[in-house]
């Protein structure tokens, strides 16, 4: 019987999450963390709620994740300037680093992914999970 396409997108993401697993625990990182550090990479004093939907995450986790993030010095939160209730998000010196090792962990793991991979298929893969993610939330990926 062939593997159905729903189970193999879940097999290949379960694939990679432990294959990256290990590097993000050797950083003190716990799941959700890297993500929020690349996207402040991208937008620095981002506003609270842009790194929530950017990163496709519920508000009440970033929240939690944010807190614990503050505590081990890899964010900074400051109230905005614009109002009394938005919350403006920064990396710290110390996040930008575990960012960049985790950058280092995601190419390894990347590498081993698309061995074998052409450059025209990694660049036709990218353009169908690009498609794919839009199909299934109705918005762009950068």
């Amino acid at each position: 019987m062939k593997t159905p396409f729903y189970l193999l997108l879940l097999k290949t993401h379960n694939a990679q999450r432990m294959r990256i697993r290990p590097h993000m625990e050797g950083l003190g990182l716990s799941p959700g963390q890297p993500k929020i550090l690349s996207f402040l990479r991208m937008h620095p004093g981002c506003m609270q709620r842009e790194l929530a939907e950017g990163c496709d995450i519920e508000p009440a986790t970033v929240s939690r994740l944010l807190e614990n993030m503050e505590r081990a010095g890899l964010i900074t939160r400051q109230p905005s300037p614009d109002s009394k209730r938005a919350v403006c998000v920064s990396i710290t010196e110390k996040g930008i680093a575990a960012q960049q090792a985790m950058a280092t962990g995601w190419r390894k793991v990347e590498r081993e992914a698309l061995a074998g991979f052409t450059p025209e298929e990694k660049e036709q893969f990218t353009q169908y999970l690009c498609r794919m993610y839009g199909n299934l939330t109705g918005k762009d990926i950068e």
